[in-house]
């Protein structure tokens, strides 16, 4: 968004008077300058907003901001009484529209008023100045308060409008166009009797727009679910002002506010007839739960341990007052009410705003982060891994030593992409959770399955030249439940393909089998200590069966639970991907059903970590057969003249008749042990076991 900073001013006086300081408060705030630049209007900035910040897209939004910085409250600029007309018929037929109203007035004849300088200037910033005047109006209202507006000529309404689903084969005659567009069905439109008259959240048509010749003025102001407005605006390649607005969400208090302020700015520039009605009609639209009011407890205890330091209370209601939050003081249920704030969301933030974290960041914001100290969090002294972890670690060891690499895949996919593996219509693997408005298509469906992923990497791979493919990835898939529901699964997957061995002048080489990946998966079963067991038939088959060979898989089962399978692909499904190889070997199993709390995988004890070293010797002992390490052990321990925290054998040396052991001793420190009395302790210990058992053949080495 380009922004006259003497427009910026006017809205937020308390700007600096410098320019570059204006700009690193701009970028604190995290509204990074692009650019800035002297031109004939004056200087002006280009500003990087907030992917997610509908409400920064205008003068007003902006200045609230800089606001809750300089702890300047940021009115909304003045509206127009509206009546209410109870005559204006407006229907809503689809739960996309949140919001809808419509105000009425008539221009004066004549061609007086115009828009002053100072906003032509900020719309030709940004390409929206038209030269007619209402529509002007429209968009300063836009650019100024954050709501789009739009202006019809009422004249050329038909009966009362609808706001409704696109029908399949409609076309609008679009304000950027010359000739009509289709319109795909569902995608939300504003209509009469006679057709579309606009784009909802995008754009208008022809047929209603405003010309020289205008007299009467319908202001329509709403409010669209965010995803029908983007839906529309890249299904008509048509990426608006209104629409980059209302795609991130619209504030509700805005609604008539909106085209309030349209009617008091043409009043204000001359150009409503003394006579001309100021009425307003709104429809009655379906609640949505996504802007109920919002209240949310703020802990200001949690906030200074969370940033390292002390806030003043005061200080965080005053900044977050002035960003348009409601504060009020509650009890947190422990008796501490005077540190926990019980914080109103405002309806220019409710899309974004939903825990206290989400305040933790305006509140950064508003100090300044570099304005915090630099810490560490305060920890522990760590803990022992996890037997999910354990498993895992143990997975990817027994993988790795078979030669298999680690992938990372999406976890989207396009519909084209999987009707490659050629899956029967009535297969669950043709239902996925799918995204309403993707951003790309090739990403529009949550994986249900590896295969086609693992397969794509086999394709790659040969395209390259490799003769031999062993891969394996951990990830997840994702099962619809009904229509607002979902299963996400962890899942462990690994394919092979090539030759296990290269051929020689005297031997061919030999392919990968059922055997050797039924071998990797009981070795990787034992090391989780864990067992695994194969089974052809099962009584609830994984879906994925239609898609092995029918005699060559197996599914793979877990103290009697299905928790996969294993086998060679269909030669059917291989054969989409064109591959160069006798057999493709899959396997995929809920690898979290290996996981145990004993065995091969469970934890180690963990010993906490002495104040001071311990203090090390070693000594090697030659022991007849007969004389056990145990025994020379036990010697050392009872007669130290310094107490010993353990005794370890650490080596073992034999040739012929000679068996020598190597002993470590590690003796307790309290800082107080000298050198000599340590190696004191040693010969007192050595002099004993050569004393002791020198007669049954124990010499020191």
């Amino acid at each position: 968004m380009r922004v006259n900073l003497s427009l910026l001013r006017r809205h937020r006086p308390e700007l600096p008077t410098s320019t570059r300081s204006v700009c690193e408060v701009l970028e604190d705030l995290g509204l990074e300058v692009k650019r800035l630049q002297e031109t004939s209007l004056g200087e002006v900035v280009t500003l990087e907003l907030l992917a997610n910040r509908g409400d920064h897209h205008c003068y007003t939004g902006i200045a609230r901001e800089l606001g809750g910085r300089f702890e300047v409250p940021t009115p909304l600029p003045a509206t127009a009484p509206l009546t209410t007309d109870e005559d204006t018929k407006v229907v809503v037929d689809t739960p996309a529209c949140l919001a809808f109203g419509v105000a009425r007035c008539t221009l004066a004849r004549g061609a007086g008023a115009r828009l002053p300088e100072e906003w032509e200037d900020a719309l030709r910033l940004n390409d929206e100045y038209t030269g007619f005047l209402p529509v002007d109006v429209g968009n300063v209202v836009g650019r100024e308060l954050g709501q789009p507006v739009h202006v019809h000529d009422a004249d050329q309404l038909v009966g009362s409008l609808r706001v409704r689903p696109a029908m399949e084969g409609e076309t609008a005659h679009l304000l950027d166009s010359p000739t009509p567009t289709p319109i795909p069905a569902g995608l939300t439109v504003v209509a009469d009797e006679e057709g579309i008259v606009a784009v909802a959240g995008v754009m208008g048509t022809r047929r209603t727009a405003v010309t020289a010749s205008t007299r009467h003025l319908l202001i329509e102001s709403a409010l669209y679910d965010p995803a029908s407005v983007r839906k529309a605006a890249r299904a008509l390649h048509r990426q608006t002002a209104a629409a980059t607005r209302f795609e991130r969400g619209g504030d509700p208090t805005l609604v008539r506010a909106g085209a309030a302020r349209a009617v008091a700015l043409l009043e204000e520039w001359g150009a409503l007839a003394p006579d001309s009605p100021r009425s307003w009609g709104e429809a009655s639209c379906r609640a949505d739960s996504r802007l109920a009011p919002r209240r949310i407890p703020l802990n200001l205890d949690a906030l200074d341990t969370y940033y390292g330091t002390s806030f003043d209370p005061a200080a965080v209601e005053r900044r977050l007052s002035c960003l348009g939050f409601s504060v009020l003081r509650e009890d947190g249920g422990n008796g501490a009410g005077d540190r926990v704030l019980g914080v109103g969301v405002p309806g220019h933030r409710l899309w974004d705003v939903f825990n206290p974290e989400c305040l933790y960041e305006e509140i950064g914001r508003m100090w300044g982060f570099d304005s915090f100290p630099a810490l560490l969090p305060t920890t522990g002294g760590g803990a022992a891994s996890t037997s999910r972890q354990r498993t895992r670690t143990a997975l990817e060891r027994v993988l790795v030593g078979y030669g298999f690499f680690e992938v990372v895949t999406d976890g989207f996919y396009s519909r084209t992409a999987h009707e490659r593996l050629a899956v029967p219509a009535d297969s669950p693997l043709t239902r996925h959770v799918e995204l309403r408005n993707a951003i790309d298509r090739n990403f529009s469906l949550l994986k249900n399955n590896a295969l086609l992923q693992a397969l794509d990497i086999a394709d790659e791979n040969q395209r390259r030249s490799v003769t031999c493919g062993k891969y394996f990835e951990f990830t997840h898939l994702f099962e619809p439940l009904g229509t607002d529901d979902h299963r996400e699964r962890p899942v462990l997957w690994g394919m092979v393909w090539g030759e296990e061995r290269h051929g020689a002048w005297q031997d061919g080489g030999r392919g990968f089998d059922f055997w050797y990946l039924k071998g990797v998966l009981e070795e990787s079963a034992h090391e989780c200590g864990s067992g695994i067991a194969f089974r052809r038939s099962v009584e609830e088959a994984s879906p994925m069966a239609e898609l092995m060979h029918p005699t060559r898989f197996t599914h793979l089962l877990v103290e009697d639970r299905v928790v996969g399978l294993c086998g060679e692909v269909h030669p059917r499904v291989v054969a989409n991907w064109k591959l160069r190889t006798d057999r493709v070997l899959y396997f995929e199993l809920d690898w979290t059903a290996l996981i145990t709390s004993s065995g091969a995988t469970a934890a180690e004890p963990v010993e906490d970590m002495p104040e001071h070293p311990l203090l090390r010797r070693d000594v090697a002992f030659h022991l007849p057969v007969g004389l056990t390490a145990g025994e020379i052990r036990g010697e050392m321990a009872a007669v130290s003249p310094l107490k010993l925290a353990w005794t370890h054998v650490t080596d073992l040396y034999e040739k012929g008749d000679i068996r020598a052991h190597t002993f470590e001793l590690a003796f307790e420190n309290d800082n107080t042990i000298s050198a000599d009395q340590v190696n004191h302790a040693m010969t007192v210990i050595t002099s004993h076991i050569l004393a002791t058992f020198g007669e049954r053949g124990v010499s020191q080495r």
